[in-house]
């Protein structure tokens, strides 16, 4: 399926225009490994593939493992995705206390995802609140906290 059909498939009300596809479908990284900027492994506390997870850290999918988990890499809680200079901020969604999603915020204060095993876009941060989708592995939730740490000095990735 290409992924503009995904898109209209699973998160109907997503304009073309709000959008821009960045990269093919991939099932080599996730929405976690894209968050942190890496494409050659998948950070995946459920371990359904070849993965990586932290040893010390639980393997489910609790927005407190996740949140340890990016604590790891340098993170630490802020009060919202406001763009500030210097800073890389990424954004969990959650279903409750179950984790969803993550979005890495650009230098240009949009934000990117990876769409389950297929494509990354760039979009708004809330066009992936507001769009609700009949299929529940593309219902994200809602927005239940921001994290951020100094943005990579080679920040030109997408």
């Amino acid at each position: 399926m290409s992924c503009e059909r995904l898109i209209a498939t699973f998160l109907p009300g997503l304009e073309p225009e709000a959008y821009t596809i960045t990269s093919p479908t991939t099932d080599d990284y996730n929405c976690i490994s894209w968050a942190l900027g890496e494409t050659h492994r998948r950070w995946d506390p459920l371990g359904f593939l070849p993965d990586h997870w932290p040893a010390e850290l639980a393997r489910n999918d609790r927005l407190g493992t996740i949140e340890a988990a990016l604590r790891l890499e340098g993170f630490e809680s802020c009060e919202d995705g406001t763009l500030v200079d210097g800073i890389e901020k990424v954004a969990l969604f959650a279903d409750g206390a179950q984790f969803t999603h993550t979005a890495r915020q650009l230098p240009s204060g949009r934000w990117t995802s990876k769409l389950g095993d297929y494509c990354d876009i760039e979009h708004d941060l809330e066009d992936l609140v507001r769009i609700r989708s009949a299929n529940a592995e593309f219902r994200y939730g809602e927005i239940v906290a921001f994290m951020r740490r100094p943005r990579p000095e080679n920040e030109e990735r997408a």
